[in-house]
């Protein structure tokens, strides 16, 4: 099952950085694991960023034998409350 998260994107330009909030969809069964992050508060402080203040955690993917990480808005309960959902619930696809 594919779920929404908001990931902290980072594009350095040289002389400055350009920092945005994606959507992206993540399959629930790929998620190793979720943990709170704290060093993107610092870094978004130093950046002068109007995302400082925001929860984010760091989430970790299987991508056929590579784990990928990601920042993601949100605490670790926020998030795993999202991959956390009834499977037994009748759904569209297997209805």
């Amino acid at each position: 099952m594919l779920i929404e998260i908001r990931t902290l994107n980072i594009e350095n330009q040289g002389y400055k950085r350009q920092i945005s909030i994606d959507k992206m969809y993540v399959n629930a069964n790929s998620v190793v694991s979720i943990v709170d992050y704290e060093g993107a508060s610092d870094f978004l402080l130093r950046e002068q960023s109007k995302f400082y203040g925001e929860k984010f955690s760091l989430l970790k993917i299987n991508e056929g034998g590579t784990i990928n990480n990601i920042i993601v808005l949100g605490t670790s309960e926020q998030l795993y409350s999202k991959f956390n959902t009834d499977i037994s619930k009748k759904r569209i696809l297997n209805g």
